[in-house]
């Protein structure tokens, strides 16, 4: 070891060219400070890479996506500055190795979007690119062919090779493999019991699967064909359907197990008496049926009619589930792996951070104290992201519910449930962003920002396109939206026929397209929001109050900002938006008329023949209609609550997964927890519905 750091001491003191000259000090200089800035935002990459995705805030999603696009052409142009540097020092290969290897593959954050994760070959190739570049350079150091380099570039090689199979994993195309097995498992798992025997309460009867033996093995692409065959106990199916059968043994745990399960860890009288670590195994089950959505497969009705019963009866319990799209395949070998390597990675760092000491040179040393901290903050954040995600969870529990000897082991118990309990990241914010016509119809965009020439490179608004507050997802809006679950959907026209109002309201449900429907009672909602204020209600319709205003606001809201998830097609939705903003701006003043004046001149659209026709002259009729016709003034919320809890369901079924997927990865929308309910009972719209 001696004689290693003499000769790596000799060979820092050494440099082919002096840096006597000012142009090689200046560019020393800014290959440091470049070192320094990228090493500084790939740990902001790494660190921030798992909890971004459950973030709405659009300045951290720039700034994120900034960090993300920029950093590749930095470190591009610090390889050059190295490359073409015209001196010699052992520091230099180090930290682009280091840059390029390491820090350039954070874990956390591999891809910014769903597209990015579909060019994982395009993400192979570029890492082949990097490494070769890399070797290049550090092959014109002849010097540092001994073997310390030799061993930490394969220890870099394999952290490359394991960030590329993680992408490569979570694509569409290997997705759809992988959950080919559970696909032909739910064909035929309602045939396994009687439906009568079935209890969402107890789960009796639901063998979900929750894991399978060796299910993470089998899904690796790291391992051998052979023994991902072999990893669960699935048989060969048989004519004329060829699906795969798995035999439910010990080791294949279901849902129906778990709630099972005798340890104390998951008994209500012991370590689980809220019933979250059931509930965290039971939403990794039913996060396995969406992702067949993702990949394209269906299920047979038996199982969308059974899936249906659990639903409302979770729904009425009030327990809620979520998950994002992909889990944390838990290797313990991998995790043991990933601090086993630390140690290495840090030993050349801080050769080079103790010559720099005995050299006096501060600005090695300020390089290096980054760099060092840099790996440490990015490997150990990332670990502690792994072993405490809810996928590491699911895992912990499962290993619980086989084996009877950590049921038995108090210390094991306490252990497990102090990491189940730990959330480090909160899936979704639990809010609904929310939009108003009537108070934003008069904002017009900077036109410094939002114009032609910088439309290349923002998301332009449109004018009336300013949200107003979010507010969080009251317990009655999801109360409403599980009694109201049913087998086909209208457009709120069964919420009238259940108030008694079809034959007079009706004509504001037929309307021509879905956007005409939501805008119409939107503002027809709005002015009743004025006209019977929430102060002259009762408990009972304060709380219709609330779950109108805020369902008309959010629906509002994904006519604005998310067409896509609506149906129709979205430019039309967009045009027909713009239009009415148009037509408000037109009939109710600029920005400087109060929200009474507004209200008081939405009124008087209805005796202006040009406007009859109009969303806003529809809105203003339906509105006045509500107050003048319904005698109870309590009434009209109820009707606008039945309603709005109707048009949630309508718009939530949809076969454009996609776009559930890029919002999921944004925060998530509220449309897409009803989609997920609706997909995993069956619920369809009316399939007479030509839109």
């Amino acid at each position: 070891m001696k004689n290693l750091l003499d000769w790596l001491k000799e060979k820092m003191a050494k440099p082919c060219v002096q840096l006597t000259s000012k142009d090689a000090d200046s560019r020393m200089k800014r290959i440091d400070a470049l070192l320094a800035i990228t090493a500084a935002i790939l740990v902001f990459l790494g660190v921030s890479g798992s909890f971004r995705r459950p973030c709405s805030n659009p300045a951290f999603a720039m700034v994120a996506f900034a960090a993300y696009t920029l950093t590749p052409a930095v470190i591009a142009y610090t390889l050059g500055l190295i490359q073409t540097s015209p001196f010699c020092d052992l520091r230099l290969p180090i930290w682009a190795t280091y840059l390029v290897v390491f820090l350039g593959n954070v874990d956390s954050y591999t891809a910014h979007s769903m597209e990015d994760i579909e060019r994982w070959k395009s993400f192979k190739v570029n890492s082949v690119a990097k490494y070769i570049l890399t070797s290049w350079m550090i092959a014109s150091y002849v010097y540092l062919s001994g073997p310390v380099m030799s061993i930490l570039f394969i220890v870099l090689l394999m952290k490359f090779n394991e960030r590329s199979q993680a992408l490569m994993l979570a694509s569409n195309s290997v997705m759809q493999k992988n959950y080919r097995y559970i696909a032909d498992y739910m064909n035929t798992e309602h045939q396994l019991n009687d439906s009568s025997d079935e209890d969402p309460a107890t789960m009796r009867g639901y063998k979900y699967l929750v894991r399978a033996e060796g299910e993470e093995k089998k899904h690796s692409l790291c391992s051998k064909a052979k023994w991902r065959q072999e990893a669960a106990p699935w048989h060969d199916g048989d004519a004329p359907q060829y699906r795969q059968r798995l035999e439910v043994t010990d080791e294949v745990i279901t849902v129906e197990k778990v709630w099972n399960c005798k340890g104390r860890l998951l008994s209500v009288g012991g370590g689980d008496p809220d019933g979250r670590l059931k509930d965290l195994c039971l939403s990794f089950s039913l996060f396995k049926f969406i992702c067949l959505r993702f990949t394209g497969y269906s299920l047979p009705q038996e199982a969308h009619h059974k899936l249906r019963h659990l639903v409302q009866h979770m729904l009425l319990q009030e327990n809620e589930y979520e998950s994002s799209k992909y889990p944390v395949n838990l290797h313990r070998r991998r995790s043991v792996l990933r601090l086993l390597l630390l140690p290495i990675l840090v030993f050349v760092p801080l050769m080079l951070l103790y010559y720099a000491f005995s050299l006096h040179d501060k600005r090695t040393t300020v390089v290096t104290l980054v760099l060092i901290t840099s790996i440490v903050v990015v490997e150990l954040t990332q670990f502690v992201i792994t072993i405490f995600s809810e996928w590491a969870k699911v895992t912990y529990i499962c290993k619980y519910v086989r084996s009877e000897c950590w049921q038995r082991n108090r210390c094991a118990e306490m252990l497990i449930g102090i990491m189940c309990r730990v959330w480090l990241v909160k899936p979704w914010g639990r809010q609904l962003r929310q939009y108003s016509l009537l108070k934003s119809y008069s904002y017009s965009p900077w036109k410094c920002i939002y114009n032609k020439r910088t439309a290349a490179y923002f998301d332009q608004k449109s004018n009336g396109q300013k949200q107003i507050a979010p507010t969080n997802l009251a317990k009655q809006v999801k109360k409403a939206i599980a009694r109201s679950l049913a087998k086909y959907l209208e457009k709120g026209q069964v919420s009238l026929r259940r108030n008694d109002l079809s034959d007079e309201l009706s004509w504001a449900c037929d309307l021509e397209t879905t956007t005409h429907v939501i805008m119409v009672w939107h503002i027809a909602t709005t002015l009743c929001e004025h006209e019977v204020p929430c102060a002259q209600l009762s408990q009972e319709h304060t709380d219709n109050f609330g779950i109108a205003t805020n369902l008309s606001h959010y629906l509002a809201y994904l006519v604005a900002y998310a067409p896509r998830m609506l149906p129709g097609h979205p430019c039309r939705t967009k045009y027909i938006f713009g239009r009415a903003v148009s037509e408000a701006r037109e009939k109710l003043g600029d920005s400087f008329v109060s929200m009474e004046k507004r209200i008081k001149k939405l009124k008087m659209v209805i005796d202006d023949e040009r406007y009859r026709e109009t969303i806003v002259g529809r809105g203003a009729q339906l509105g006045m209609q509500l107050v003048n016709e319904v005698v109870d003034k309590g009434r009209i919320w109820k009707v606008l609550a039945d309603f709005w809890v109707d048009m949630m369901l309508y718009v939530a079924p949809s076969n454009d997964t996609a776009v559930h997927a890029k919002y999921l990865t944004t925060g998530g929308e509220f449309v897409t927890h009803i989609w997920v309910l609706v997909s995993h009972a069956g619920i369809t719209r009316d399939p007479h519905d030509g839109e």
